[in-house]
């Protein structure tokens, strides 16, 4: 094989390369499919995807776009999340329960999509995401605790802290009532 044959292909190689890559852009990751668009095997389309990858990987400038890219999305879902609370909050005070509910949703919603984008991009490992979980619910069993003991010095507090904890926890939250002095009445 000569030199000038070597050559064309590898630029053929890299064409489709770039040809997988602007699929991959455009949305179309599955395999099976980029390889029909291609008119290529499905086991050569998944090694142009991950020869791309490596490639994409190895590279300072895309990785520096692809940084860029993310930490503008962490941003928009930040902002996205901030909005959602202020509607949460106006629709607390006109007490318009559906739309409250629904935005909370949308919410948890986001926050899915944004755990899924940085699982994605291998910022969140299984381990990690395990470990930051239970370390939220540390957080929140704390902050539970220091609102019953807090509430449950003050009578008129403690009956709506336990109300509105019942809904966060979906439990019954337990309630202590004491009780004064029983004296027979004459």
């Amino acid at each position: 094989m000569s030199g000038l044959t070597k050559e064309i292909d590898v630029v053929d190689r890299y064409d489709k390369i770039n040809q997988v890559a602007e699929l991959y852009h455009k949305g179309t990751t599955n395999p099976t499919h980029i390889a029909k668009q291609l008119g290529i095997k499905r086991v050569e389309a998944l090694e142009l995807i991950t020869e791309w990858k490596d490639i994409a990987r190895n590279d300072v400038d895309i990785r520096e776009q692809a940084q860029e890219a993310l930490q503008g999305a962490i941003q928009h879902y930040a902002m996205l999340v901030a909005r959602s609370w202020e509607t949460v909050e106006q629709a607390d005070q006109s007490s318009d329960l559906k739309t409250k509910a629904t935005v909370i949703k949308n919410i948890a919603d986001i926050e899915a999509k944004k755990v899924d984008m940085l699982q994605k991009a291998g910022l969140y490992d299984n381990a990690s995401l395990g470990d930051e979980m239970a370390a939220q619910e540390e957080k929140m069993a704390i902050l539970i605790g220091i609102i019953r003991e807090v509430s449950g010095k003050c009578e008129k507090c403690k009956y709506e802290v336990a109300r509105r904890l019942s809904k966060v926890t979906n439990t019954a939250e337990p309630m202590v009532v004491e009780v004064g002095e029983i004296t027979p009445s004459a």
